[in-house]
């Protein structure tokens, strides 16, 4: 999803030379306190100076306290940064919800808030880890996948790659995993893989749609917003 503003468009934003202030600023609020918001920080040093400011917090919340939390650091923003936010995204899982009344009530409210608010979203089901598997390989959509399976065969797949990486033992919430996923990882591949679940699972409520994510549609959008403001006249 593209905001279509014009204010925050590529084709009617003035690139950029050197100047003091930021030209954007793009905001991820996550669910998870250390691996999704050390990810998404990552992009930040591929933007030159003063062009896109990122910005990705966690929060240790579920989905629907992952959205109250970005409508108040979205605020917060806001008033360091004395403009309107061009980006907001949150990013949460789906994990047991479809199987706890409660937490079904929670995560459809976290989506119908997040769509008022005109957040972007960013889920994953069962969890963000999927995305981080899908660098390494392809996976059957026709039958849920387990959070636990997620994390013994990210595990397995670092391992194949043999070495210093045999005796590698994820640890959930070890940021250490990202390493590993940019140094023996495909990101373009996960691209197509995520593209490929959501394509079998449309239609579905989200809920359902195991297993699927969308973060990928974040990964996109940052890469192409590097790319625009690397851009470089012939």
């Amino acid at each position: 999803m593209k905001i279509k503003n014009l204010r925050t468009t590529r084709d009617h934003i003035t690139r950029p030379h050197r100047i003091r202030t930021y030209k954007q600023y793009f905001l991820i609020v996550c669910e998870d306190k250390n691996t999704e918001p050390a990810y998404f920080n990552g992009f930040a040093q591929a933007f030159p100076p003063d062009t896109l400011y990122l910005r990705a917090v966690g929060t240790g919340r579920d989905p629907l306290g992952v959205v109250q939390k970005a409508i108040t650091y979205k605020q917060e923003l806001q008033y360091e940064a004395k403009r309107e936010i061009d980006f907001v995204w949150v990013v949460f899982d789906k994990d047991d919800a479809d199987i706890n009344t409660s937490k079904r009530v929670r995560f459809e409210k976290a989506l119908k808030i997040a769509k008022e608010e005109k957040m972007h979203i960013a889920y994953s089901n069962e969890v963000f880890e999927l995305w981080l598997l899908l660098h390494f390989m392809d996976l059957p959509a026709e039958e849920p996948i387990p959070r636990k399976w997620i994390y013994g065969q990210l595990q397995e797949e670092v391992r194949k790659f043999g070495g210093r990486f045999a005796r590698y033992n994820y640890v959930h919430g070890n940021v250490r995993i990202l390493d590993m996923v940019d140094k023996l990882g495909i990101e373009e591949k996960a691209v197509d893989r995520a593209k490929q679940l959501l394509i079998y699972h449309k239609g579905k409520p989200v809920i359902e749609a195991n297993p699927s994510t969308r973060v990928h549609v974040l990964v996109e959008e940052l890469r192409e917003w590097i790319r625009f403001y690397h851009w470089s006249p012939p």
